[in-house]
């Protein structure tokens, strides 16, 4: 800190504010305290029902959650009239911006063929190549 000043109303004004700043950071640390405790407790919780959920579907023997048959989806337009066409990917891709749906291997064969207006392969994991499987 730089040099107080002399004289004590300064000092005293000084002091004061230093006194209010630390108790409202005080109330501050607090309530940031109570959030945390929040959030890990939600946190603990999301955890818990992932791993009923993925205990669950290996006892009854369903894929994750977007994965139908060999695991593809339909990653839709941005708006119907858009003029790229909706991508097939792999259900494990990381490549699509918006929620997928799950697609059976057959319709997005199907739609690969038939509707390549409106339905194309992703680039990214390349649904039809010979590296990945085929749709079944």
């Amino acid at each position: 800190m730089s040099a107080l000043p002399p004289d004590a109303p300064r000092l005293r004004a000084i002091l004061r504010h230093l006194e209010e700043q630390l108790a409202d950071n005080e109330t501050l640390g607090v309530y940031l305290r109570l959030q945390r405790d929040a959030v890990r407790a939600a946190l603990t919780r999301a955890e818990a029902a992932a791993a009923r959920t993925t205990t669950e579907n290996a006892r009854t023997g369903k894929v994750a959650t977007g994965q139908v048959g060999t695991g593809y989806v339909i990653e839709p337009k941005p708006y119907p009239h858009h003029p790229k066409p909706a991508l097939i990917h792999r259900a494990d891709c990381t490549a699509p911006r918006r929620d997928t749906m799950p697609v059976a291997p057959e319709q997005a064969r199907l739609g690969l063929r038939k509707d390549a207006k409106h339905i194309a392969a992703c680039e990214v994991c390349a649904p039809e190549t010979p590296e990945t499987p085929k749709l079944a």
